[in-house]
């Protein structure tokens, strides 16, 4: 069974990768789309986005992930691949009443069922606005506790112009 986690992952965070790893347990293959939303002023751009992702991915599930970047609706991409679920994560209540706010627009645009996960306890509170906050303010350091390390590294990498 196939699912999509869509997210602006502006940039992606320890809690996004911890609803990845929980959601392999239960899908075959997951699609990681990487969204455009151009209501938000994006700290990186979609494709050095998609790349912070890419390297967020362990190993072991490379083979069953596809990451895109998508300029689009997500139940747009949904019903384009016949995808089958949709991956919330929800971190508390009020995650979760603005996805089941989101889930009854998925449920009149796609066949999809959308399953909601939390991430791992110790990233509960992670998000990326926070890790946003430190790169802004020029304490990178301490958004490191938040990211993989080689998407944080390459967060670096493209704050420094590379």
């Amino acid at each position: 069974m196939e699912a999509v986690y869509a997210g602006s992952f502006d940039p992606i965070t320890l809690g996004h990768v911890s609803v990845i790893e929980r959601a392999f347990k239960l899908f075959d293959r997951i699609h990681i789309v990487v969204a455009n939303n151009r209501a938000k002023n994006h700290k990186f751009t979609l494709d050095q986005r998609t790349e912070l992702v890419r390297k967020s991915i362990a190993d072991e599930y490379s083979a069953r992930t596809v990451i895109r970047p998508f300029e689009g609706i997500v139940a747009d991409y949904v019903n384009a691949n016949g995808i089958e679920a949709i991956i919330r994560g929800v971190r508390n209540a009020t995650d979760l009443e603005y996805e089941l706010q989101l889930e009854q627009y998925m449920r009149h645009t796609t066949v999809a069922e959308t399953v909601y996960l939390s991430p791992y306890a110790q990233h509960m509170q992670t998000n990326s606005s926070l890790v946003r906050m430190f790169f802004q303010s020029g304490k990178h350091e301490h958004a490191r506790a938040f990211m993989c390390p080689d998407a944080f590294d390459q967060a670096l990498l493209y704050l420094n112009g590379a």
